[in-house]
């Protein structure tokens, strides 16, 4: 008989939490805005007053009739809450009076600086509902079985929008509107149906610890936190999304991992790794460099074909931190330097306007990609210094003159 470590066993847990873990609200003001959204994370029953105003921004105006967003904010509330489980999810929305007429809106926080995205709508809904209550279903609205929607539209509709996979770790957030201002106030019970797999065959380690530091300070820094696992064929998968500084998760033996940590006002940061059989537990700390106006960093790893403005093979992966770094920072204003090399001992075997040019064309390379994968062009300069700063004047090895053939990157505004 086959052993059963041989095979997979997995079955469905069904889990219904429709009834505990309740809170009572009292929506303020400032819950009016996405950065002061109240946290219900772990709650599955909410009772709240009513929420009042728009608060100090109007993070969702869009055209009458648009079938993700409210025409406008009239009087708002944002909750976030981050699922223990994957899981199937739907939820009520009723208000305290049948009369008042509640809209929402659910956003899934895959990005950093989620708050900013959802105003710029670089972050689509999930979920919407914006019809018209029906006052003999006493005003209820929420996702549910009966949704065959994912997004409802304004007027007459179905009440409900259809049921969401969320996932474990990921964060959520729910804006709900009192269109007409009502004073009932409203309650929210949220129902998770977890569909869990548990594997015997596959070892899982006990734990991954990140610390997320100021590469100065050497202080913690709370920062958002994404660890990405990737199979075979290098698909990959999230298995946690949280912003702290410090976190934990378990791995699985042999797949590779790789770590973000995204910080408004700091570069970005990046580790990576493949667990190996020894390890019972792997601590690694991701180093972020603060963003200061006048201060310059060089762009590891973005090398040049000599003589040319052509990348040499590895670039890439320095570039895309650029890149992503310039969109998790949108105030942020940079200055490419270009630098070359001139091979020790020659005579100058072209003029010093050429060594100047190649400068200005290896700063311009990196300007155009950036460029080209939608950073602001108002937000970028570029300028070559030829070889008058060469990190190695007499460069002797490969590694040495590559280090001359450089790209730095001047913080100008912010």
């Amino acid at each position: 008989m086959t052993s059963i470590k041989q095979y997979i066993i997995s079955f469905l847990i069904l889990i219904s939490f429709a009834s505990v873990a309740q809170t009572d609200i009292e929506v303020r003001s400032v819950n009016a805005d996405c950065i002061h959204a109240i946290d219900i994370s772990g709650k599955t029953r909410v009772n709240a007053t009513a929420p009042k105003g728009k608060g100090l921004l109007m993070e969702i105006k869009s055209q009458k009739g648009d079938l993700f967003y409210f025409e406008k904010e009239h009087n708002t509330v944002w909750y976030s809450f981050i699922p223990e489980n994957d899981a199937k999810l739907s939820f009520n929305i009723t208000p305290n009076k049948p009369t008042d007429d509640y809209d929402f809106i659910l956003f899934e926080c895959n990005v950093g600086n989620c708050c900013e995205a959802i105003k710029n709508k670089t972050l689509k809904p999930i979920r919407s509902n914006i019809s018209r209550t029906k006052p003999e279903l006493y005003g209820v609205t929420g996702l549910n079985v009966k949704g065959t929607s994912d997004y409802v539209h304004e007027g007459k509709g179905n009440n409900y929008s259809k049921i969401v996979n969320v996932k474990k770790g990921m964060k959520y957030y729910l804006v709900l509107d009192n269109v007409y201002g009502g004073t009932g106030g409203h309650r929210i019970v949220f129902n998770y149906v977890v569909e869990e797999k548990i594997k015997v065959a596959k070892k899982k380690y006990r734990e991954l610890s990140i610390n997320v530091i100021d590469i100065d300070t050497r202080k913690p820094v709370v920062a958002n936190i994404t660890v990405l696992s990737f199979d075979e064929k290098y698909n990959k998968d999230t298995i946690l999304q949280t912003q702290d500084s410090n976190v934990s998760v378990s791995l699985t033996r042999g797949v590779y991992y790789e770590v973000y940590s995204e910080k408004e006002d700091y570069l970005n940061g990046k580790i990576s790794f493949r667990p190996i059989a020894k390890d019972s537990f792997i601590a690694r700390t991701i180093e972020l460099k603060s963003i200061k106006v006048g201060s310059s960093f060089n762009l590891d790893k973005v090398f040049f074909i000599g003589g040319t403005p052509s990348f040499a093979a590895g670039s890439q992966k320095a570039l895309r931190k650029l890149y992503y770094t310039l969109k998790s920072n949108p105030k942020l204003r940079i200055q490419i330097q270009g630098h070359v090399n001139l091979p020790n001992g020659s005579i100058h075997k072209h003029s010093e306007e050429y060594y100047n040019k190649l400068s200005v064309d290896r700063a311009k390379a990196v300007y155009d990609y950036l460029i080209k994968r939608g950073i602001d062009r108002n937000r970028l300069e570029y300028r070559g210094f030829g070889y008058s700063q060469m990190i190695y004047p007499d460069a002797i090895t490969k590694a040495q003159m590559e280090k001359n053939r450089r790209v730095e990157v001047r913080i100008i505004g912010n």
